[in-house]
C-alpha cells in the first residue's frame, strides 16, 4: 500500500473511533470518555458506562448507529482551545478522564478538539478525514475491559474494538482470517488434542503438560538444540533459585522487581526465583581461569525461568509465568563475533524453513529511555556490529527502536505463520554489559586480561509461546516427526489380530532421523468394538498424521490401508517402512 493510502486509512480509522464515540453518546448520554486511537487493522474507544451494562450483544445496534453517522457525511472540523477553555469544556460535560489528560499537557502545547458536525466534540490531536462519508468499510468486533491508563489501580473501562480497511474486499479477507484463527486457537486445540491444561489451584499462567504435550515439547526442544549441539555447544545445568545479589549485579533486579523473594529459614540468605539464566551461566564461565585459546566457550541449556504478569495479560501458552527457554550463551573475543552470529543466523534460517514459516529480521535497538545498562559507547559499538552482521548475511531487516534487551541490542527473527501473522520468536543478542558487570575475563595472546563478549541466543524463544504459534500455524495437524501420536492402527474387525502383530513389528523397526535423530515411531492400536467409521472420526479429531486401516482382505493380501490428511491409498506391508519414512 502506498504511503499516501496508508496515511488516509490511518485517518479513516481514527475518525471511526470518534464516530463510535458519537454513536455511543447518542445511546448512553451520561457516558464518560477515555481515549480512542487508531490501531493496527482498526480502532478502539474506552468508555465508562457507569451503571449501564454493555455487552457484545449491543455491538450490532452501535454499529447501525455508526453507519447512520457515516452516511450523513458530517464535516470533521478542528477547533483550537486555550487550556482554560479546554478544562471548562471537560468540567461542563463531566468528562473527568479528559480533564486529567488536559491537565497533563505541557504548558504552551497547542490543544485541539475535533467536531463531527454538531453532534460530537472530542479532545484530539488528529488527524482525521474531512467528513464522515470518507470512512471506509468497518465492523465492530468485540468488547473488552481495560484499566484507565493501563493501571490496575485505576477504574476498569469498557473498550470497544472495531476493524476498518480501505476496501470491502480487504475487510472481508481480514474477517475470514479471523474466523479461521478462532478454529486454530491453540487454547482450543490444546484441549482437543490433550496437550496441556491449567488448574486454578496451581495458578494462572502456569501450564501443566500432559504426556502427549510433553512429547511435543521434548521433540521441539531436541530439534532446536540439535543445531547448537552440532556447533560444539556444551550442556550445562543451573538451579531455579539464586541469591538476590546475583540479579543485583546483573541489573535484572531493577528490571524485574516483581521477582518472588524469600528468606531461607536455615541460612538467612535472601533468595529469588530466576527470571533469566544468563547470570548463572556467567558464573560457570568465571569458575575457572580462561585463555583466548579456550574461546569461544559455548553453553546451552533448556531451562525454565519465571516472570510475573498481570492476570489480564495471561493467555493460554502465549504469555505465561513459567517460561521454558532453549537458551544458549557464548563467551568469545571480538574477532569471533562474526562467526558465531553467522552460525546462529544460518541455524535460524534453516530451522524456520523446515517448519514452513517465512522469516524477516528486526534489529532491536535502544531508545532514549534509561532502562538500559552499559555505556553509550558500548551501545553504539554493539548496534553497529549487529547491523554489519545483518548486511553481511543479506538479511531483509528493519530497525525497532526501544525493542532492545536491557543489556544490549539484538536480532529478533520475525516468523510469519499460515494466516500471515508475524511473531517474534528466535533472537540473537550481543552483550558487552553483563561480562563487564560480572568482571569476567580471559588472558589474551599477550598475557593481558580482557573482557569477553557475550552472545545470547534462543532459536525458538519460549517453548510455550512457540507451541502456541506452531499449533495455530499447523491448525493442530503437526508434522509426523513431532506429533505426539504419529500412527494409529484401526482394525476393521477382530479377525486380524495375528496380522496386526506383523504390522507392529514393521512399525517397531521404524526410527525417523530428520529433523530429530533417533526418533522411534510412536503408534497406538484401536482394536475396540466400535465401528470403523467411528474409529476414523476419533483419529481425525485427534489429528493423527498417519492412520493405518487393517481388515481381513489386507491380511490376505499383505497390505495396509493408509489414510493421511489429504489422501488414502493401499501400501504393501513390506513397503510400509519406507513409505512412512518419506512422509
Amino acid at each position: 500500500m502506498a504511503d499516501k493510502n496508508v496515511e488516509q486509512v490511518e485517518k479513516m480509522r481514527h475518525t471511526l473511533s470518534h464516530v463510535l464515540a458519537a454513536a455511543v453518546q447518542e445511546m448512553h448520554p451520561k457516558v464518560k470518555f477515555g481515549i480512542g486511537p487508531a490501531i493496527e487493522n482498526g480502532f478502539y474507544y474506552d468508555f465508562d458506562f457507569g451503571k449501564d451494562k454493555v455487552s457484545d450483544s449491543d455491538l450490532a445496534k452501535i454499529e447501525k448507529k455508526m453507519r447512520g453517522i457515516v452516511a450523513r457525511k458530517l464535516k470533521v472540523t478542528e477547533v483550537e482551545k486555550t487550556r482554560e477553555e479546554a478544562l471548562e469544556w471537560a468540567k461542563k460535560n463531566k468528562q473527568e478522564y479528559k480533564e486529567e489528560l488536559i491537565k497533563e499537557l505541557p504548558e504552551g502545547e497547542k490543544i485541539t478538539f475535533y467536531e463531527l458536525g454538531d453532534i460530537f466534540t472530542d479532545l484530539c490531536k488528529g488527524p482525521h478525514v474531512e467528513n464522515t462519508g470518507e470512512c471506509g468499510p468497518f465492523k465492530l468486533t468485540r468488547i473488552a475491559g481495560a484499566y484507565w491508563r493501563g493501571d490496575e489501580k485505576r477504574p476498569m473501562l469498557t473498550r470497544i474494538y472495531g476493524v476498518a480497511f480501505e476496501t470491502q474486499k480487504e475487510l472481508d479477507e481480514y474477517l475470514k482470517k479471523q474466523e479461521e484463527a478462532k478454529d486454530r486457537d491453540h487454547r482450543k486445540l490444546g484441549k482437543e488434542l490433550d496437550l496441556f491444561c491449567f488448574s486454578p489451584l496451581v495458578g494462572s499462567g502456569l501450564p501443566l503438560f500432559t504426556p502427549r504435550g510433553t512429547i511435543l515439547r521434548d521433540m521441539l526442544n531436541e530439534f532446536t538444540q540439535s543445531y547448537r549441539v552440532d556447533r560444539g555447544y556444551k550442556k550445562v545445568c543451573i538451579p531455579h533459585i539464586a541469591n538476590v545479589d546475583l540479579y543485583k549485579t546483573s541489573g535484572h533486579y531493577e528490571k524485574f522487581p516483581e521477582m518472588l523473594q524469600f528468606v531461607s529459614q536455615e541460612s538467612g540468605d535472601h533468595l529469588a526465583i530466576k527470571p533469566v539464566s544468563c547470570p548463572h551461566h556467567s558464573q560457570i564461565f568465571a569458575s575457572l581461569p580462561r585463555s583466548y585459546k579456550d574461546l569461544p566457550i559455548k553453553y546451552l541449556e533448556t531451562t525454565m525461568v519465571y516472570r510475573d504478569e498481570r492476570k489480564g495479560e495471561l493467555g493460554g501458552l502465549s504469555r505465561v509465568r513459567s517460561i521454558t527457554q532453549d537458551d544458549s550463551h557464548v563467551f568469545c573475543t571480538e574477532d569471533q563475533v562474526g562467526d558465531i552470529f553467522g552460525e546462529l543466523i544460518e541455524s535460524a534460517k534453516d530451522l524456520y524453513e523446515k517448519i514452513g514459516m517465512k522469516l524477516r529480521l528486526r534489529l532491536s535497538f535502544r531508545d532514549d529511555g534509561d532502562g538500559y545498562i552499559g555505556t553509550p559507547e558500548m551501545w553504539r559499538k554493539a548496534e553497529s556490529a549487529i547491523k554489519e552482521m545483518a548486511d553481511k548475511f543479506k538479511m531483509d531487516y528493519f530497525i525497532g527502536e526501544g525493542e532492545a534487551a536491557m543489556y544490549g541490542p539484538k536480532m529478533d527473527f520475525m516468523a510469519v505463520d499460515a494466516l500471515g501473522r508475524e511473531w517474534q520468536l528466535a533472537t540473537v543478542q550481543l552483550d558487552y554489559a553483563l561480562p563487564a558487570r560480572f568482571h569476567l575475563e580471559y588472558t589474551d595472546e599477550k598475557g593481558e586480561k580482557k573482557t569477553p563478549i557475550m552472545i545470547h541466543c534462543a532459536l525458538i524463544g519460549s517453548i510455550e509461546r512457540f507451541m502456541s504459534v506452531y499449533l495455530e500455524h499447523t491448525a493442530g495437524w503437526l508434522p509426523l516427526w513431532c506429533a505426539p501420536e504419529q500412527v494409529r492402527i484401526l482394525t476393521v474387525n477382530n479377525e486380524v489380530s495375528e496380522y496386526i502383530n506383523k504390522v507392529k513389528t514393521v512399525l517397531d523397526g521404524i526410527v525417523l532421523e530428520e529433523p530429530v535423530k533417533n526418533n522411534k515411531l510412536r503408534y497406538s492400536l484401536d482394536d475396540s468394538a466400535e465401528s470403523l467409521g467411528k474409529k476414523i472420526r476419533s483419529a481425525t479429531k485427534m489429528k493423527i498424521p498417519v492412520v493405518l486401516i487393517v481388515g481381513p482382505k489386507d491380511a490376505e493380501a499383505g497390505t495396509v490401508g493408509v489414510r493421511l490428511r489429504d489422501k488414502e491409498e493401499t501400501v504393501k506391508l513390506k513397503e510400509l517402512s519406507k513409505y512412512i519414512e518419506k512422509i
